[in-house]
């Protein structure tokens, strides 16, 4: 007499969302103990996708007794792990082999609830014969689980690959900062320009395939670490350059038409000041974010080598934020000779707080490094 063909209809719950809602331990082997987990898993979270694929797995069984009365089918849930990766495969193969030993199917249906489960195919299939694959998805969601599948593979792309996040999340910190230096500056009407510059280097960068004829000399350039120096000083540069520039054009503008001969040391003395004050309050914030950007790259470098030198990028970078404060109240002496300079200036105010600051971080990096930070 020919033995009976027997199928088990299996249910994979990859992230056991049953073990975490529930505390149903699993294998399951059986059509009740299977409809009683999925109750109590849709009793817990009812918009649980893990609930219907079980539901979906029990009318599969109803269906393939029906309509196979002379083959055996049987029903059982596994479950992997929250955490997934290798972990979650190893305890469903484990599960499997252990369902498999209190039922020795010849072929498996494999029920999943949705098609993120595929991967499992090629894993349970080298234990036994996978006949057939079923994906239980509520029909509204199904298009739009597969959306947010793709949209997180390529979010996470974005974040992990670092040939991506160096444009999706190096140029937006960048950006940051510099909004956040202006921002704090009271100089936001100049973040067009600071966006203009930013993502006009990265365009030229990417359309003119900069960034892999470097990838091609690599070998012959310095260590990465060392580069962010040069990085850091070469945008500093430009930096400082569009900020003199705008300084000059600042103070241009308040030149005098018909100015009086080179050499007329009266016409200077009257309109030097004017000329200074006003390229002060043009270009000053500029000038220093480059100054600090040119001190962002060695401050980094000194850190990832803890080399004491990091104290004089620190107390440099301290040095020029204050500088911006005090420089700006002297253009506005410049400006007005007649405004009285008391102990609350903001002359006076922001040279004691600068002081004081430099003061605080020297002390502090002394106690680091046991010496002082210029020595």
């Amino acid at each position: 007499m020919a033995t009976k063909s027997r199928t088990l209809i299996l249910c994979v719950d990859q992230d056991n969302d049953l073990g975490k809602k529930t505390g149903i331990a699993t294998p399951l082997i059986g059509k009740e103990n299977v409809i009683t987990a999925a109750t109590g898993l849709a009793i817990n979270d009812p918009e649980e996708a893990d609930a219907n694929a079980m539901f979906g797995a029990v009318k599969i069984l109803n269906q393939m007794n029906a309509m196979h009365p002379d083959e055996e089918f049987q029903i059982a849930t596994i479950t992997g792990s929250p955490s997934g990766g290798i972990e979650a495969d190893r305890k469903m193969i484990d599960e499997l082999s252990d369902v498999l030993r209190q039922y020795p199917a010849n072929g498996i249906i494999l029920v999943t609830d949705g098609f993120a489960d595929d991967v499992l195919g090629p894993i349970i299939n080298s234990r036994i014969p996978i006949t057939s694959i079923q994906h239980v998805v509520v029909k509204h969601s199904q298009r739009i689980e597969e959306t947010y599948a793709v949209f997180f593979k390529y979010l996470r792309m974005l974040f992990d690959d670092p040939y991506y996040s160096r444009i999706a999340l190096g140029v937006p910190g960048v950006l940051l900062i510099i909004f956040g230096f202006l921002l704090a500056s009271n100089q936001l009407q100049n973040a067009g320009l600071a966006v203009t510059f930013v993502v006009g280097i990265v365009l030229l960068i990417k359309g003119f395939g900069i960034y892999n004829r470097l990838v091609e000399i690599r070998p012959h350039l310095p260590a990465p670490e060392l580069q962010l120096i040069y990085v850091g000083r070469t945008l500093g540069t430009v930096v400082v350059i569009i900020g003199a520039y705008q300084g000059i054009v600042g103070a241009a503008s308040y030149f005098p038409s018909n100015p009086q001969p080179f050499y007329d040391l009266s016409f200077w003395a009257g309109y030097l000041p004017v000329l200074i004050g006003h390229f002060i309050i043009k270009g000053i914030d500029l000038i220093v974010l480059g100054i600090i950007l040119a001190f962002i790259g060695s401050t980094v470098y000194y850190y990832l080598h803890q080399d004491e030198r990091l104290a004089n990028s620190l107390i440099s970078a301290i040095m020029a934020f204050w500088m911006r404060f005090i420089i700006l109240s002297a253009a506005d002496i410049l400006l007005k000779p007649d405004l009285q300079i008391t102990v609350f200036s903001p002359l006076v105010l922001y040279t004691v707080a600068s002081i004081l600051t430099t003061t605080i971080a020297v002390a502090l990096l002394y106690r680091r490094y046991k010496k002082l930070p210029f020595t």
